[in-house]
């Protein structure tokens, strides 16, 4: 388990002892956004206080913000109505990471309905937004970012392994604190762009 209290002075993106904090440092950090998110969890998430919550719901917090501070081309999406697709690349023992997701399944990310997929292979990524790689599928990330082609795809690794195999974003355990690290030149290729406000609490920028 990893308190909120843990993670709360790096991203300020959680809900900490039933406060929302606004540090001084990012000028009133406009993360309204986020704020939003944390209201359209599950009771017994929101208002856990100074409970602590999993590491499956902690990550499952990073990727939905990672959406909610990311922007992809028009054409990225079927429709000005389509969903935006978080997926789970491949198998693997991952169920409580899975459940920790599925609260936010059709929450509203940026005005698109949120729509979570698990278990996807290389075949299954028209709809996929965000890949999020699980280690045990870094193997088969090549044959995904082929089949994806110029499909604007969000990757993002269970570890920093994924930055040397095309992902943008990696997950960090940070002296027992999730953190995460950005790549630039990767999602600058595919037409991506992450706002400011994410970039700023990130425990490193790679370009």
């Amino acid at each position: 388990m990893i308190s909120t209290a843990a993670i709360g002075r790096r991203l300020r993106w959680l809900r900490l002892r039933g406060k929302y904090f606004t540090p001084q440092v990012f000028r009133g950090l406009l993360f309204a956004s986020t704020l939003a998110l944390l209201a359209l969890a599950p009771t017994g998430v929101r208002n856990a206080g100074a409970q602590s919550l999993t590491e499956e719901q902690l990550r499952a917090r990073f990727l939905v913000n990672f959406l909610r501070f990311t922007k992809w081309p028009d054409a990225a999406f079927a429709s000005p109505g389509a969903p935006v697709g978080l997926c789970i690349l491949g198998g693997g023992n991952h169920s409580m990471f899975v459940s920790a997701l599925a609260e936010f399944q059709g929450i509203s990310v940026a005005g698109r309905k949120l729509a979570i997929r698990d278990d996807v292979d290389e075949r299954q990524l028209a709809d996929c937004h965000l890949l999020y790689v699980l280690d045990d599928s870094l193997p088969r990330l090549a044959s995904a970012r082929a089949a994806a082609g110029k499909h604007p795809l969000l990757i993002v690794g269970e570890s920093e392994a994924v930055l040397d195999r095309g992902g943008m974003i990696a997950l960090r355990d940070d002296n027992r604190h999730l953190a995460f690290v950005v790549r630039l030149e990767p999602a600058q290729r595919a037409g991506l762009r992450f706002e400011s406000q994410m970039l700023n609490v990130a425990a490193e920028v790679l370009h």
